[in-house]
């Protein structure tokens, strides 16, 4: 029987590959390759955060691209670092000698910090930067369809109030648990009224182009088992333009007038783009700025259509 001298063990790729994924860098770290492994757990976790915190000085819709960016660049440095490892596995001498850092409890000290360093970021990002909602319903059909997954950014109203079109993520005001993404259609000192479905701001008709139904090809939905059907509208509001949808029976069961308001200061009126069927500030009055949680620009994962894949179009 062959002997083996004590100190010196094959590597294993298959263990190679677990530790990579549990921590990038750490399979090479098992293979002897310090330098290596010690590089690529920098760029996973130290990296993509000096990024993060260079995009508080940049212009929002940059901002948002470079963390998309950075989060599909973090998945590039894992894949390397597993097959790498693997890689490195295998071409690792069978009498490989064991070094002083090749210890089960080091392996986990560098898990456990690793981990740390990984969930404050993670909250640093969600409390400051960016946050991730799941849209459920279809209020604000058709821009957003339910099942959407959408980054909504809170820098956006670091040194600047919401404007009209934008579309926000606040705090409901009837149940402060619940997460509510509407479009902003009037801000503080504005004028707003909604006489037989149509939106007037400051005394001024919205105007509305009707469009295609082709529109809506990709992404139709249903609600509560039925087909959404309507009509897509283009709605100018000012210098911007949004779509709006208009549903029929049995979906059209918002009331289609409201009193004319003046919207107070630090606050925002909003409403769903599916407007005969949302509850906006048509139900719970303007909204209180201190609620926005930031503002929705960006969809990371559409429910249907790939297309719509990036910033939101309005």
């Amino acid at each position: 029987m062959a002997e083996v001298e004590v100190g010196k063990i094959r590597r294993k790729p298959l263990t190679a590959i677990v530790l990579s994924l549990i921590m990038p860098g750490l399979g090479h770290i098992y293979c002897g390759r310090i330098v290596k492994g010690i590089i690529l757990a920098f760029l996973s976790s130290i990296f993509i955060p000096v990024i993060f915190g260079a995009l508080s000085v940049s212009h929002s819709s940059v901002r948002i691209a470079v963390i998309i960016t950075a989060l599909f660049a973090s998945i590039v440095v894992w894949l390397i670092a597993v097959i790498d490892s693997w890689y490195t596995a295998r071409h690792t001498v069978e009498s490989y000698t064991l070094k002083d850092y090749n210890k089960w409890y080091v392996y986990i000290i560098l898990i456990l910090m690793s981990t740390g360093n990984s969930t404050q970021i993670a909250f640093n990002v969600r409390s400051t930067l960016v946050e991730a909602f799941r849209v459920p319903v279809a209020s604000n059909y058709p821009t957003i369809v339910p099942g959407d997954r959408i980054l909504a950014n809170k820098l956006a109203y670091k040194n600047s109030d919401p404007q009209r079109g934008d579309l926000i993520v606040f705090l409901n005001p009837e149940n402060r648990r619940i997460n509510f993404l509407k479009r902003v259609v009037a801000i503080a000192g504005d004028t707003v009224e909604i006489k037989d479905g149509l939106v007037y701001v400051n005394d001024e008709k919205l105007q509305r182009q009707k469009l295609a139904q082709s529109t809506l090809d990709n992404i139709r939905v249903k609600v509560k088992g039925e087909a959404l059907e309507g009509d897509v509208f283009e709605e100018t509001n000012g210098d911007v333009k949004y779509k709006i949808f208009l549903a029929k029976p049995p979906h059209n069961k918002t009331s289609g007038d409201f009193a004319k308001i003046t919207v107070p200061e630090h606050h925002s009126f909003v409403l769903g783009d599916n407007r005969n069927n949302s509850r906006d500030s048509r139900h719970f009055g303007p909204v209180l700025l201190a609620t926005i949680k930031g503002r929705a620009d960006y969809l990371y994962w559409p429910a249907k259509d790939w297309t719509r894949f990036g910033r939101i179009k309005n």
